[in-house]
Parts: structure tokens; C-alpha cells; sequence
């Protein structure tokens, strides 16, 4: 618990900065290190690693104690966070620094080293058997046809909206040998700090190699909302027509997340179900310049139990240098 409310200082720290942040816990330093600036803004661009020079430390933060509502614990997630960005406060959290497995949450990474390894969004990539051949029968689907040619653009949405596998393998097939593009995600993980983060596969399945914690999945977030600005509104988006072209057919894709159309200022970010995960989500969420982020793992109702997070989270009365 304390690991994760100094993270929650980073955030804020990095935010209020201007700098791109990653955290690593040094033995012996009670508290976390904000690490020097990396990426340009425009995360379209080719990213650079944030580079390990330490330019601070400070102690965590308080948790709040002025709310017009309980804390929700009669939830279902195995291990979750909530995280209020502006302050840097860990609002509440479960079991948060265990590794589960996280399904589809998986493919905030798979976006970020794609988008990190291509200098425009608009190249066109082909389709690979192994975006049908390679999946389970009952995945979740962009509804590509392999041999047909699709830009990176349309695979994000692909991916985010209906929450596609075909196009996550898309991505991590036809940008770089699938091997180099999974160890670009876990080096990534690796330069955020995120110790309990580890990919085998770009899409989510169920394996024993691939997990990560709550606590983690919120460094990320935070990080792809911050420093990933087209990933993020893409992510946002509730619907989008892509027209058919002489490369490919139509695609009518439609988001899986309930909470963009069904909760007021929630942004983002990705949904995830599989049979080990259980049900998965990361949210995040700004109300009046309040930006929350709240992660949830092997929930048995995700987004009502989100829904009971982020009603606590904004009724949380913000310190008085914040209003």
C-alpha cells in the first residue's frame, strides 16, 4: 500500500512538471523517484525510453478523509486502485501490488510500442493468417481478413473499440517480427518500473508468463493518458464508420465499455475479460479538472463497481490548493 501512494505522488508530480515520469523504488529510499523527461508530447512520434537519471524524491502523501460516501469494499475485483491524478492520492485499493492476469488491458502496451515504433499512423500494414489462425474461435474482433491492407490508425481503433485480437496481432506482427514487438512492451514496462508487469503475448491471452498489478496498470494509464494524446482520444471514442476502399472492406466498430456513454467525464480507457482474468477494466475519468484513475481486476461486474469508485472518488472533498 505504501508502494502505491508514493506512485500516486509521481503522477502528480509529473503532471504538475510537465515531465515524463516513470517510477522505480530504490532499496533503502523511503519513497519514489521521479525519472527525467522522455517522450516529445506527440506520442505518434517515435517514443524514447524515459532515461534513469533521478532528479528527486519526497514521501507520499495522505490518503483524504473528508467523503459524502463510504468506501466501496463490498466489491467483487480480486485487486484494484483508485487514483486521484491531482492530488496524488491513493483513494482506495486492493491487493494492489499482486500480479493477475489482466486480458485485454494488455493492449494499452501493445498501442503504446506500436505507436512507439511508427512514425505515422496512416502507413498501411497487411493482415497476417495469424490474425484469424491465431486466436481463439470465441475472441473479440476488429473482423479483419488476412491479405487485406489497413492503416495503424484503423487497427487502434480496431483494438480499443470492439476490443479486437485480430488487430492487436495485426500490430504485433506487421510492424517488427512479433518477438522484437513483445519485448519492446516489456521493456517499456520495464523503464516505467513496473515490476509486476511481464507479455507473452500482444493481445491478452491466458498465460502463466503474462501479468501485471493493479498498481501497475495505473503507472500505465496515467502514462498513455498523459503522453499518448491520440491513443487516449481514440480510447475515448464510442463509435467510428471506417468506409470500404479497393484494400478492405467496411468496418462498423463500436466500443465495448459502457461507462464512455453511461458515466459522466469518463474518458477512457480499455476493457478485458478472459476466464483466468475475469473481468478487467481501467478507467479514466475527469470531472471539473478532477482526474481520477481506477483499475480493476477479476471484477464479477465491472462497470457498476467502477461506477461505485468513481462516485467515491469525486465525492472526496480536494484539498484547498487544488480548488
Amino acid at each position: 500500500m505504501g508502494r502505491l501512494r508514493t506512485f500516486a505522488l509521481c503522477v502528480a508530480t509529473f503532471l504538475v512538471a510537465g515531465l515524463v515520469a516513470a517510477v522505480t523504488f530504490l532499496p533503502g529510499v523511503q519513497g519514489w523517484r521521479v525519472l527525467a523527461p522522455a517522450a516529445p508530447a506527440q506520442a505518434a512520434a517515435a517514443a524514447a525510453r524515459p532515461a534513469a537519471e533521478i532528479v528527486g524524491a519526497q514521501p507520499a502523501l495522505p490518503i483524504p478523509v473528508f467523503a459524502s460516501l463510504p468506501p466501496p469494499e463490498a466489491l467483487t475485483a480480486r485487486s484494484g486502485v483508485l487514483v486521484d491524478v491531482d492530488s496524488g492520492r491513493v483513494l482506495w485499493a486492493r491487493d494492489p501490488d499482486r500480479p493477475r492476469p489482466m486480458a485485454s488491458l494488455t493492449k494499452i502496451f501493445t498501442a503504446m510500442e506500436a505507436v512507439s515504433a511508427v512514425s505515422d499512423l496512416d502507413r498501411s500494414l497487411t493482415v497476417p493468417s495469424a490474425a484469424r489462425s491465431q486466436i481463439p474461435w470465441d475472441s473479440t474482433v476488429m473482423g479483419l481478413t488476412p491479405g487485406e491492407t489497413v492503416t495503424v490508425r484503423q487497427l487502434l481503433y480496431g483494438m480499443f473499440l470492439p476490443s479486437g485480437n485480430d488487430a492487436a496481432v495485426t500490430l504485433a506482427q506487421a510492424i517488427l517480427p512479433e518477438p522484437q514487438f513483445i519485448a519492446g512492451m516489456n521493456a517499456l514496462a520495464a523503464s516505467l518500473g513496473l515490476r509486476q508487469t511481464h507479455f507473452t503475448n500482444p493481445w491478452g491471452a491466458d498465460d502463466a508468463g503474462h501479468h501485471a498489478s493493479a498498481s501497475d496498470l495505473a503507472v500505465a494509464a496515467a502514462y498513455l493518458d498523459a503522453h499518448f494524446p491520440t491513443l487516449a482520444a481514440i480510447a475515448g471514442t464510442q463509435a467510428i464508420d471506417i468506409p470500404a476502399t479497393a484494400s478492405h472492406k467496411a468496418y462498423h466498430l463500436r466500443t465495448l465499455n459502457k461507462l464512455l456513454a453511461g458515466y459522466p467525464g469518463v474518458s477512457g480507457l480499455k476493457t478485458g475479460w478472459t476466464g483466468a482474468a475475469g473481468g478487467c477494466l481501467i478507467s479514466t475519468a475527469a470531472r471539473d479538472g478532477h482526474h481520477l484513475v481506477a483499475v480493476l481486476l477479476g471484477s464479477d461486474n465491472t462497470f457498476a463497481e467502477t461506477r461505485a469508485l468513481l462516485d467515491y472518488g469525486f465525492s472526496l472533498e480536494q484539498p484547498v490548493s487544488q480548488r
